[in-house]
């Protein structure tokens, strides 16, 4: 591409794409912003649907404007909406993209994703602290921005642990909390992770990868026990067992993260190979962590890699946006062959066999499907299948290829000609994303994924299909299948937001993965009761509660909110309940065992980012302080208001609420750095107190209140 292209969507934001294929995105009035690169496959297209229209003017657009300078043999060209020469219906795709970069985490995709590349997605970290205990001791725990925390005795602020900066913690929420003798501290991260340390020890006790990192999937069987690997576009490479989710440990990819994963057992070896951003190419002994080879070569992203294996030797297949596959020896690590061919970015590749000869196959955003083979590394065939081919799979001597439209077809490898099944495949509307061949109960099932993040098998065969998985986490990235688990074969995916899931392939039932959230997380709070539980909310919309001691999956759901900003735990009734707000101005109730939803609370102006639970009269009620520094106030049993408290302006950054000898106290921090105490049933203001920061965290007894702020802890 020369020039560049720039999209000005009215009230949705603007999409500009530069000669280099960098594209930035960005939302109206400067909400939100993305970048990365575009594929020369998505510019070809939409350039070819553009004729000639009159030169750029000076007036700002106030409609759709599409901007094209410096393309070499025309003029600088422009075309706005309501004049005669109005945006053309190609650039259509441009402004499909330009919502789905710009869109929250987990929305369905419309677009193939290998045709933008988007940069990790930076979500700002804030100043965060929780009041608790820490080895029976009041404690508070304060992390910074820049990724340091400490822990310290509320009494005597003597230090009870803590780190420098080396920690990296990009904190949004903190919590302390007990279980099972230890005292626990938590921090939610603005990559949507969720790690717990030992308070007292130090030691990490359980955790989940980043949010939108956690995109590729491969599983394998390992000494008996199925492993799911999961890695995102930033940190190292995560293995959870995909029986139970507990976490196993860590792959250092030097913090690079990877694009593509894929599993492999060869000459009594468990291999894993991962793509990182830059095109190279880590091989890991899976049962020890010891990194066999580093393959370089690549020059771009790798999107796709395949594994032969033939008695005791393995082959390595790798290709991306460089549009070059390249082969390997993973007995030595060795480049074999270089394969040209492919005018578009390399989306799928397969191993198959035909007359006894190993085959390569793929397929690219060019619109076509090749054969390779792969002793000699000479091309064998090459066909024209579509548009923007996204996936590939083999099935025996026939290719299953997916299109950006949600169109599956068969193809005979050996001929390169179309072939009929009983039924169509795929799923209209929506790019196939991802393609696996797998074997359930003896016979052979196709499992895809798609861009509005469903899942669908087929048995191969007949194309009877099996099995449909609803979407959850946002659009499938790639799929995997364990072959051996304790109700069968089990499917792991990844999906672009973020989240790892894990299903009985069998009948799509769900298995418990620690699934980070696929955003910035909310909120965090530890129950404190027999059988604790640690309960996060993220900005995604969802619900996850864990076993306090274990970290192991209990409940998650999704809120409705467009974005949850707070949390809030409590305990009535002999149940759980948690309560969420969001961008929507609503405060929403929930059961904490079941998830079932509860009355839902309204009256917010602006939106509020701090919820607590208190008693009024005895009964349970359920505090927000909002953007505006009003705190409103509402009933647990029936989601009517109870009081609306008017604060001095500046949002409110902490609440707490007490009840003394039959009175309710709140207490109420804002970001100016007010303190203000209330009578909660009477709505009196019994006293205020200016701070050298904003209180982050607030401790009310019977001895008074403590405050802690980003300089410490202060007694009032």
């Amino acid at each position: 591409m020369s020039g560049s292209v720039r999209l000005e969507a009215g009230g949705r934001g603007e999409l500009l794409i530069t000669a280099d294929g960098t594209f930035r995105a960005r939302g109206a009035d400067g909400g939100g912003e993305r970048t990365g690169r575009v594929d020369g496959a998505l510019v070809r297209r939409v350039l070819g649907g553009w004729g000639e229209a009159p030169a750029p003017v000076e007036e700002p657009a106030t409609a759709r404007r599409l901007t094209v300078l410096g393309q070499p043999g025309h003029p600088d060209r422009q075309w706005t909406d309501g004049t005669a020469a109005p945006v053309p219906a190609s650039a259509a795709t441009l402004e499909a993209l330009l919502d789905q970069l710009l869109a929250e985490p987990g929305a369905p995709a419309a677009l193939p994703g290998a045709l933008a590349l988007a940069d990790p997605a930076v979500h700002g970290a804030r100043t965060a602290a929780a009041v608790g205990t820490v080895g029976g001791r009041a404690a508070y725990a304060l992390v910074d921005t820049d990724g340091s925390f400490g822990l310290t005795a509320l009494d005597d602020a003597e230090s009870l642990g803590g780190s420098d900066a080396d920690a990296g913690l990009l904190s949004t929420a903190v919590a302390l909390g007990e279980a099972a003798g230890r005292s626990l501290f938590a921090v939610g991260g603005a990559d949507g992770s969720v790690q717990v340390w030992d308070a007292a020890t130090g030691q990490v006790a359980y955790g989940t990868t980043g949010g939108e990192g956690a995109q590729a999937v491969a599983a394998a069987v390992i000494r008996d026990i199925p492993v799911a690997f999961s890695a995102g576009q930033s940190g190292d490479l995560r293995a959870v067992r995909a029986d139970n989710g507990r976490v196993l440990g860590a792959l250092a990819a030097g913090g690079q993260g990877a694009t593509v994963l894929r599993a492999a057992r060869c000459a009594g070896l468990d291999l894993l190979a991962a793509a990182s951003p830059d095109g190279s190419v880590r091989v890991w002994n899976a049962a020890d962590g010891e990194q066999l080879h580093l393959l370089v070569g690549h020059r771009g992203e790798v999107r796709v890699l395949a594994v032969l294996s033939i008695a005791d030797q393995a082959v390595l297949a790798s290709a991306g946006q460089d549009r070059r596959i390249r082969l390997w020896d993973l007995a030595t690590g060795q480049l074999v062959a270089e394969l040209d061919g492919h005018t578009g970015t390399v989306t799928g590749l397969a191993f198959l066999d035909l007359d006894g000869r190993p085959v390569l196959a793929s397929c690219a955003l060019d619109g076509t499907v090749r054969t390779w083979d792969v002793y000699d590394g000479r091309p064998l065939r090459g066909w024209p299948a579509g548009e923007w081919l996204t996936a590939l799979a083999a099935d025996g001597a026939r290719l299953l290829v997916g299109d950006e439209h949600g169109r599956i077809t068969a193809w005979d490898a050996a001929t390169g000609t179309a072939r009929e099944t009983p039924v169509p495949l795929g799923r209209t509307g929506t790019p196939v994303t991802a393609l696996i061949g797998a074997e359930l109960a003896g016979r052979a099932v196709l499992v895809a994924g798609f861009g509005d993040g469903t899942m669908v098998s087929w048995d191969a065969l007949t194309a009877t299909q099996l099995l449909e998985v609803a979407a959850d986490g946002g659009p499938v990235h790639s799929l995997d299948v364990a072959a051996d688990g304790p109700d069968g074969p089990l499917l792991v995916s990844g999906t672009v937001a973020g989240s790892v899931r894990g299903h009985v392939l069998r009948d799509g039932s769900p298995y418990p993965l620690p699934i980070p959230h696929a955003g910035p997380v909310a909120g965090l709070a530890f129950t404190a009761d027999e059988s604790p539980l640690l309960v996060s909310a993220g900005r995604d919309g969802v619900v996850a509660v864990r076993d306090a001691a274990t970290g192991e999956p209990r409940l998650r759901f999704a809120t409705g909110h467009a974005g949850t900003t707070a949390l809030a735990v409590t305990r009535a009734g002999g149940h759980h309940i948690l309560a969420t707000v969001g961008a929507d101005l609503t405060v929403r109730l929930w059961h904490g065992g079941s998830g079932a939803a509860g009355p839902v609370c309204e009256g917010l102006a602006q939106p509020a980012e701090v919820l607590a639970f208190g008693e009024l009269g005895g009964s349970p009620v359920v505090i927000a302080g909002a953007a505006d520094g009003t705190v409103l106030v509402w009933s647990v049993e029936n989601g009517s208001r109870t009081a609306q408290l008017t604060g001095g302006g500046a949002a409110v950054r902490s609440l707490v609420s007490r009840e003394f000898d039959g009175e309710a106290l709140l207490a109420a921090g804002d970001t100016a750095g007010t303190l203000r105490l209330w009578h909660l049933a009477s709505g009196t203001l019994l006293n205020e107190a200016a701070l050298e920061g904003a209180p982050l965290a607030i401790d009310l007894d019977e001895a008074g209140l403590r405050v802690v702020t980003p300089a410490g802890a202060v007694s009032l």
